[in-house]
């Protein structure tokens, strides 16, 4: 009885974070770009990467990166909390700055590894390029300080699962190799010698 009321409440809870996090930004982000909009303090921010070898329109990537290789990691100011329909006006972040860090974690049990750091002042967007070959969690640790030295941090999570990926490919593969060999192996336990003659 209690572990069926508190799944229920632990349902309740997520739902109404859920329409929480799309009442707060309505019109910020719509679909897949939701899963990159993150808070840091009173402001809305925005992450997605692309991958440089993709030719035409890249695709944004807001949680799963698929592959390795050469990536731009984006962050922009999208708004205020309070006010998510207007974008930044100049006015709002021209005193600002901004530092986002990137950190590879490991695993949750060590410490993640600071892999980049880039610092910029009165931007409402920025880049930062890294040459992912490590599967794993990710963080984008985004500070924002305003001129009377107030800060404010928030952090999104993506993860890079290129090496699934290729285990998956490996896996199917594998897989194939081994039906084929045994079929071969089937095939060839037939019998060398032709059969007798009926009698």
């Amino acid at each position: 009885m209690f572990s069926r009321a508190l799944i229920v409440a632990l349902i309740a809870f997520f739902a109404g974070a859920g329409l929480m996090a799309s009442a707060a930004a309505p019109d910020v982000c719509k679909g897949d770009a939701c899963k990159g909009v993150f808070a840091v303090g009173p402001y809305l921010t925005g992450f997605f990467a692309t991958q440089t070898y993709e030719e035409g329109t890249a695709q944004r990537y807001y949680r799963e990166i698929p592959s390795f290789g050469p990536t731009h990691l984006n962050i922009e100011i999208a708004g205020r909390e309070d006010d998510p329909t207007r974008p930044p006006q100049f006015e709002d972040i021209k005193d600002l700055d901004i530092e986002a860090r990137l950190y590879w974690a490991r695993n949750d049990l060590k410490t993640p590894e600071l892999l980049k750091t880039y610092r910029a002042h009165g931007v409402a967007s920025l880049s930062l390029d890294y040459d992912f070959s490590e599967d794993g969690k990710y963080v984008v640790a985004v500070s924002i300080r305003k001129p009377d030295g107030v800060a404010h941090e928030g952090e999104h999570i993506f993860f890079v699962i290129a090496a699934a990926e290729s285990g998956l490919l490996l896996a199917v593969v594998a897989s194939l190799f081994l039906l084929g060999f045994a079929v071969l192996v089937w095939r060839l336990r037939k019998p060398l010698t032709p059969p007798a003659p009926p009698r």
